[in-house]
């Protein structure tokens, strides 16, 4: 008996769909496949598509805006430190800054492209996990926002934020709330 219940609690724990450990893109639909796409240039940025992204690349356009802010963010959060994605896009237009959209991973995408409105229309962007060559989304998050920061790739600096405020590429600072 005791190995029947054994039995039938591994198969329900198998049976179930962990989100979040890795980038979770074998979980897409196919549809949702096509709209990932390696980012190529800033210049040609078709709202439609969510853009594969590393640090590098992001300081380099950082550069070309006095003020920006950058929001790495995870689809379908519904913590404290994650509002509407209008809140962070009406921000930015209120306050002239260049607002720079990022997922984390894939998991629950279409709780994020449900937000997407004719009125706010931000490019997505996602963090290119094959950029720091790890399906890890806790490393390769990390290695990103070392990137942004400007600090040692393996260095493991305490949370302070998931909202990074640039003047142009200096990185002014961290935070988890939108100020006031």
């Amino acid at each position: 008996m005791r190995y029947l219940l054994l039995f039938i609690s591994f198969i329900s724990i198998a049976s179930c769909t962990v989100y979040g450990v890795t980038n979770d893109y074998k979980k897409l639909s196919d549809a949702e496949k096509t709209q990932i796409v390696p980012l190529k240039d800033f210049a040609s940025i078709d709202n439609t598509q969510i853009y594969k992204i590393n640090g590098q690349q992001l300081k380099t356009e950082l550069a070309k805006h006095p003020k920006s802010l950058v929001y790495i963010f995870t689809n379908g959060c519904t913590s404290q430190y994650c509002l509407p994605m209008s809140n962070y896009e009406r921000f930015a237009k209120e306050n002239n800054y260049k607002l720079f959209l990022v997922m984390e991973g894939y998991s629950h995408l279409h709780k994020t492209t449900e937000q997407r409105s004719e009125v706010f229309r931000e490019p997505l962007y996602s963090i290119d996990n094959d950029s720091y060559n790890s399906w890890y989304s806790v490393r390769y998050h990390r290695l990103f926002a070392n990137e942004l920061r400007g600090i040692e790739k393996k260095a493991k600096p305490k949370w302070e934020g998931n909202l990074y405020f640039f003047n142009y590429d200096k990185l002014e600072k961290v935070t988890s709330e939108l100020p006031q």
